[in-house]
């Protein structure tokens, strides 16, 4: 599979995975090995960590540090950079998306 991503996009899927295996390994040093897999509740609290740093990242990136595109000529404000995106979505996004699917996964 082929992953587009512009500018900071990529951080998505690493923000997620290191969500899950933070979740797990500190639920498995707590409470013994196996019972991240045993239980359900460590994996739903890595999900709402995991999209919650996203969410936090993409609003940061996209709204709060994008850079306005100036005309050099004029020195008019022309419009704002290109967003920070993973497939063509922005990155905040993703919170949204990523809690619909693992959702829908575990339902």
């Amino acid at each position: 599979m082929l992953i587009i991503w512009r500018g900071y996009g990529w951080l998505v899927p690493v923000i997620v995975i290191g969500a899950f295996m933070l979740s797990q390994a500190s639920v498995d040093a707590l409470y013994g090995d196996g019972f991240y897999q045993a239980n359900t509740w460590p994996k739903h609290v890595g999900t709402v960590t995991g999209a919650i740093l996203v969410g936090a990242l993409g609003y940061f990136l996209n709204h709060v540090r994008r850079a306005y595109l100036v005309d050099e000529q004029t020195g008019e404000l022309v419009g704002k950079a290109p967003s920070h995106s993973l497939f063509f979505i922005p990155v905040e996004y993703w919170s949204v998306i990523t809690l619909a699917l693992f959702l829908s996964v575990t339902i």
